[in-house]
């Protein structure tokens, strides 16, 4: 049973640290300057540039 499934499981585990290696480099392309969350506001999980809250 594990020798008949056990490449889907590998193959499973490395899509998904594939697919978060290449969110966070979309992420880290896609930003100019610093993002921080502000804790502060309505929506704490929208980015907002660091500058912005000094």
């Amino acid at each position: 049973m594990i020798r008949k499934y056990g490449w889907l499981v590998v193959f499973a585990i490395s899509v998904f640290i594939f697919d978060a290696l290449l969110m966070q480099w979309i992420e880290l392309m896609s930003t100019e300057t610093d993002q921080c969350r502000n804790m502060n506001s309505i929506n704490p999980l929208k980015l907002v540039n660091c500058a912005d809250l000094e």
